[in-house]
């Protein structure tokens, strides 16, 4: 069950990329996009055990780094982060879907720090750019609002596919 799991979290944010990098690199309302590849890698985390829940946070900002132009490893150093953040309060997700979706845009905001920090310290300059507040401000948001209707869905879906969570995730979604 653990790697049908897998599995399907890797073919969620594959098509997370390919929509973040096509769809969305050109549809920025208010000047920022939702990081639909985050959304889907916090999906994908509540299903998985840790280790392979950190290895798809990996995995997922490191295709995104490939298919933009960061630097190798920015973005899958930032996930791993949002990806441990996640297991570490995965529980959030068990109080429902307002709590569920609070939790996303948490996560999502942690992470977009770190990759801002973390970009700046490597010359990618990320502090200042201008933009910097609308994007922590906006993204987050953008992320809640698709969480509203991802997370009942992927509840379903891997239910579907792979079975019942484990017994240290219930499901209340």
């Amino acid at each position: 069950m653990e790697g049908l799991r897998f599995l399907l979290s890797v073919m969620l944010v594959m098509i997370a990329a390919l929509v973040q990098t096509s769809v969305f690199h050109s549809i920025r309302p208010f000047g920022a996009s939702p990081d639909v590849v985050l959304l889907m890698v916090v999906v994908g985390v509540v299903w998985l055990k840790p280790e392979a829940a950190v290895l798809l946070g990996f995995l997922g900002g490191l295709l995104l780094d490939l298919l933009g132009s960061a630097p190798l490893g920015l973005s899958g150093l930032a996930f791993t982060v949002g990806s441990y953040i996640t297991v570490r309060s995965r529980d959030r997700f068990n109080y429902g879907l307002p709590v569920g979706v609070i939790t996303v845009g948490g996560i999502t905001l942690v992470t977009l720090v770190t990759n801002a920090l973390v970009g700046t310290l490597f010359g990618e300059g990320t502090l200042g750019n201008p933009d910097i507040i609308r994007t922590l401000l906006l993204v987050p948001i953008y992320n809640m609002v698709f969480a509203l209707g991802l997370l009942p869905l992927a509840d379903r879906l891997f239910s579907w596919v792979a079975g019942p969570r484990h017994r240290w995730v219930r499901s209340g979604l």
